[in-house]
């Protein structure tokens, strides 16, 4: 079988049939060999170029990746800090609100006699259930009667 690109670096099939292109051991070992030895080898240079160009692709995407990783991490550091500070004053602000109704009820307590205090809601406790109890008497038009009997 003549052969037209032998000792080029192009790959030529031996045999082409119904099962498809068919390639002989030794024809894939020329053509890997002379690939090697050529200073011009086609498809060796060819696919460095095309890993070279694949490296530099990926180095950019992994350096752009870290810039956006640094990038967040500082501004997840920066918003830590914003929230440690903002945690101190309410916590201290709660505290100051606790101390101050300490003292407010500290101040009741000594102007307030509780003792009386007691007397005057179970007076009024008294008082509404009075007031509910005559309601019910209106209602029932009993209050008249009642307050007519005693005049």
């Amino acid at each position: 079988m003549s052969r037209p690109y032998a000792g080029t670096a192009i790959l030529q099939p031996d045999v082409i049939d119904s099962k498809g292109l068919g390639f002989r051991v030794s024809t894939i070992t020329k053509f890997a060999a002379s690939e090697l030895t050529l200073d011009t080898g086609t498809n060796l240079t060819r696919r460095a170029k095309d890993m070279s160009t694949d490296y530099e692709t990926a180095s950019k995407i992994a350096d752009d990746a870290t810039k956006m990783f640094k990038k967040s991490y500082s501004d997840l550091v920066e918003i830590s800090t914003q929230l440690q500070v903002s945690a101190k004053k309410a916590s201290g602000d709660v505290r100051k609100s606790a101390d101050d109704l300490a003292q407010g009820l500290i101040k009741v307590q000594k102007q307030a006699d509780f003792n009386n205090l007691t007397r005057y809601v179970e007076l009024l406790e008294r008082a509404a259930t009075a007031m509910t109890t005559l309601a019910e008497l209106e209602k029932a038009g009993k209050l008249q009667k009642i307050a007519g009997a005693l005049k």
